[in-house]
């Protein structure tokens, strides 16, 4: 039992420095990425995600469609519309004809918006370049993985593509043993959202049930 503890800390030990480093390849990765994100202006993306869920073994996939503006974004899915300005988040459940308003943290925004996804390495995380790849679609792509040190989220796996820089895939698992699988599958760039695309408008659904969970 002595050798085994021994021989555990000593795995420990030497295992903690490797992952604390970040690598400086995908930090140029990300930094390039991130910008080409920022510099595209407001963006649409239409993607597919899919839901694992490791121990129940269930999974789900829909696609869906993303706009973003600065830190505002609205995702349309068949079951339900998400709406964030800034501040608030509105969630529309169709089925349910109800609307949950809150004032989400900043983990939750970072699962869902791909910029905001962005700027978790930025503080707090360790990262690791993988190296090169060819996506589901056949691209080259080059993989990074980020470890946030803080937060539900364990690991963060995202493919860049290696022409423009623009991610096309992140795949986010949770310490729940949740994986988010998120494929970008088109962007459409410089377009002109006006701010009141992220604010969810009742006067458009006057049945639904607004819940403030604020």
């Amino acid at each position: 039992m002595k050798k085994i503890i021994t021989i555990l800390v000593l795995s420990t030990a030497l295992f903690t420095p490797a992952m604390s480093q970040k690598d400086a390849k995908a930090k140029e990765l990300l930094d390039k990425s991130s910008v080409a994100l920022e510099q595209a202006g407001d963006v649409s993306a239409y993607f597919t995600l899919n839901i694992k869920d490791e121990i129940n073994k269930a999974s789900q996939a829909f696609d869906g469609t993303i706009l973003m503006k600065g830190n505002k974004f609205k995702i349309d899915t068949p079951d339900q519309n998400i709406y964030f300005d800034g501040k608030t988040q509105w969630i529309y459940r169709k089925s349910y004809e109800e609307v949950n308003v809150t004032q989400p943290a900043s983990e939750e925004i970072q699962a869902l918006n791909p910029k905001s996804i962005f700027a978790i390495y930025k503080k707090n995380c360790n990262y690791k370049y993988v190296g090169t790849k060819t996506d589901i679609k056949m691209r080259k792509v080059q993989e990074v993985n980020i470890f946030p040190q803080k937060g539900e989220i364990s690991q963060i796996t995202i493919q860049i593509n290696t022409t423009d820089y623009f991610p096309v895939s992140f795949h986010i698992f949770y310490k729940n043993k949740i994986e988010n699988i998120i494929y970008i599958n088109k962007y459409q760039t410089k377009q002109n959202f006006s701010d009141s695309q992220f604010v969810f408008d009742n006067t458009q659904y006057p049945d639904v049930e607004i819940i403030d969970l604020r």
